[in-house]
C-alpha cells in the first residue's frame, strides 16, 4: 500500500459546529480551539475510518461549502464523494498526523491509506494499488495544493 501525504487546511465555522458537537465528545480543556479540533478529528475517525456517514448531519454547518481546487460543492455533493471514496477504497484509513488550531481555524496534516479495489472513483478503473487522494471535510474548507 502506498502512502500519500497531503496538507489540508480545514476552516471550521466554530459557532454552528461547536453548538452541534455531540455530547460526550467535548475535549477536557473546553477551549474553543479544543472543541474545534475535536470536531475535525470526528470527520476523519467517524466518517472516513468508521464509515458512519450520519455523523455529517451532526457536525457540519447547514450552509457547508467545500472549496476544492477547481470548484466548490455543497454538503450533499461532498458526502456523495465520501461514499464514492469508501466504495473505491474499502480499506480506507485516514490518520491525523498533526492538528493545529487558532481561534476558528483548524489545520490538519493527514495521511490517506487505502487500496483502490473498486471502480467509480474519479472515473478511474480499480488499480489494486494505493492511490493518492485528497478530500476535505468541515464547516467550510479550503484545500492547499
Amino acid at each position: 500500500m502506498r502512502l500519500a501525504r497531503f496538507l489540508l487546511c480545514i476552516v471550521l465555522l466554530a459557532a454552528p459546529l461547536a453548538a452541534r458537537l455531540a455530547a460526550g465528545t467535548a475535549p477536557a480543556e473546553g477551549t474553543r480551539e479544543a472543541r474545534n479540533k475535536a470536531v475535525a478529528a470526528r470527520v476523519f475517525e467517524e466518517i472516513f475510518n468508521q464509515g458512519r456517514f450520519e455523523v455529517a448531519d451532526a457536525i457540519y454547518a447547514p450552509g457547508f461549502r467545500n472549496h476544492g481546487l477547481k470548484r466548490s460543492v455543497d454538503l450533499r455533493e461532498d458526502q456523495a464523494a465520501v461514499h464514492a471514496e469508501k466504495h473505491a477504497f474499502p480499506d480506507l484509513r485516514m490518520s491525523v498526523d498533526r492538528m493545529v488550531a487558532e481561534g476558528d481555524l483548524v489545520s490538519v496534516l493527514w495521511t490517506f491509506r487505502g487500496t483502490h479495489t473498486a471502480g467509480g472513483y474519479a472515473d478511474l478503473p480499480p488499480t489494486g494499488r494505493g492511490w493518492p487522494c485528497a478530500a476535505s471535510r468541515s464547516g467550510a474548507s479550503w484545500m492547499a495544493g
